[in-house]
């Protein structure tokens, strides 16, 4: 099963398309994206500047990117949290329970961070996880 999104083409270098997509129907009821348009992919393939384009891309690759994304840091960031507390008891600190909870929170976080931030650069590059060109509508002249 795949999701088929379709953008238009905002910017051309090479053979790397920038593809700026409407915001779905179901984001209507949220205000998270100031414009209409929310969502800027770059993209493999041929076409021109003003084309519309379909795009379409595995589900399977948007639920396990968004987990990846979205929950990992999280997830540590709770995880710290909880470890701070129960390590602040365990040592006795001089330091405030709750800062010292608190500094624990934010290093997991900033882990979390740094994993994301590594595993993208590998999903950039499989194949599996890049979105395809599946139509080129060319601009009216």
């Amino acid at each position: 099963m795949t999701m088929v999104r379709t953008g238009e083409v905002v910017e051309k270098t090479g053979d790397v398309l920038s593809v700026v997509f409407e915001r779905p129907d179901a984001c209507a009821h949220c205000s998270g994206c100031i414009h209409k348009r929310c969502s800027r992919v770059d993209i493999r393939g041929e076409a021109e500047v003003g084309d519309t384009i379909d795009v379409h891309m595995p589900d399977k690759s948007i639920v396990s990117a968004s987990a990846i994304f979205y929950l990992l840091p999280l997830v540590l960031l709770l995880a710290g949290l909880l470890a701070g507390t129960r390590l602040h008891v365990a040592i006795n600190l001089k330091m405030n329970g709750d800062v010292f909870a608190a500094l624990c929170g934010l290093l997991c976080l900033a882990l979390g961070l740094l994993i994301v931030y590594a595993v993208d650069r590998v999903l950039r590059k499989r194949q599996a996880w890049q979105p395809k060109i599946k139509a080129v509508h060319k601009r009216d002249a």
